[in-house]
């Protein structure tokens, strides 16, 4: 695997074999003697930045004992990741394509995901009659808009569905598309607060400038790697895992929860809304 950016699965690798050798109380040093690597190789590992080979896979687990359902679980990371194409920031049309398929591994590997949204339905949360008005009139809009649905998986699915909390701005819920695919779309929204992994935050108007007004962010959390940050633009699409960046975006999080509206008032608003557009159709 070439290239200094980490990519999704290996991400997720490299978090899962931090995990384990905190969890046998190994120093990165001890665990790269032992393994037979460099110091500097183990940390590579673990930023995700390198996949490690078979062999070095296998003595790694012999080192640290790990169960066969571990070992499986660790291959097939392994497996997949080294065919996983290098993402940081993407542009035009492959890099978006490239950048959407390490989005959604991420997403579907997530135990937590925070979407902020002050211009848009989050995409998570997107009917296919909106999906259509947000992505255009491109040639492969309907494949698009199918993808963009499907990726909604991560939130109704049976076993372990991700932890999703939807911060969006008031001014959303009054866009101008067509009272029909706006009421309809408000309505998905509600039934999909229902659900016990998902919430709905509401950020009121009438709080003036937020942290939210400075840009959409989908902040990414995982059981055992660390978080992410991504943005999506017009025609560029970022993943942040520096440290820094992070938290800076961990602390707008912080910021907005102080600031929306609690989920029953948020979804008691959207109801109202959605009573007003009925009433005046």
């Amino acid at each position: 695997m070439s290239g200094i950016n980490p990519d999704a699965l290996a991400y997720v690798l490299g978090g899962e074999i931090r995990a384990h050798r905190e969890a046998a109380r190994l120093v990165q040093r001890e665990l790269a003697r032992r393994v037979g690597v460099s110091h500097s190789m183990v940390v590579r590992w673990e930023r995700g930045i390198r996949v490690p080979d078979a062999a070095h896979l296998v003595k790694f687990a012999d080192v640290l004992g790990l169960s066969a359902v571990d070992r499986d679980r660790l291959t097939q990371l392994a497996r997949e990741a080294a065919d996983e194409p290098v993402n940081e920031v993407s542009a035009g049309e492959r890099g978006q394509a490239d950048a959407l398929t390490t989005l959604i591994e991420f997403e579907r590997s997530a135990t937590a995901i925070t979407d902020v949204s002050p211009l848009l339905v989050p995409g998570l949360m997107q009917t296919s009659d909106y999906a259509r008005i947000v992505l255009g009139r491109a040639a492969d809009v309907e494949t698009r808009t199918a993808v963009r649905v499907g990726r909604r998986d991560v939130l109704t699915r049976r076993r372990n569905p991700v932890q999703y909390t939807a911060m969006i701005l008031e001014s959303v819920l009054h866009q101008r598309i067509g009272s029909e695919v706006m009421a309809d779309q408000l309505r998905l929204i509600c039934t999909l607060a229902d659900l016990p992994n998902v919430c709905v935050r509401i950020i009121p108007d009438a709080v003036g400038l937020t942290r939210a007004h400075m840009g959409a962010f989908m902040l990414i959390e995982f059981a055992k790697a660390e978080p992410i940050v991504h943005l999506e633009h017009l025609s560029t699409t970022a993943f942040l895992r520096d440290r820094a960046d992070v938290e800076a975006h961990m602390g707008a999080r912080t910021d907005l929860d102080q600031v929306a509206m609690s989920p029953d008032d948020s979804i008691e608003l959207i109801a109202d809304v959605i009573e007003k557009m009925e009433t005046t159709q």
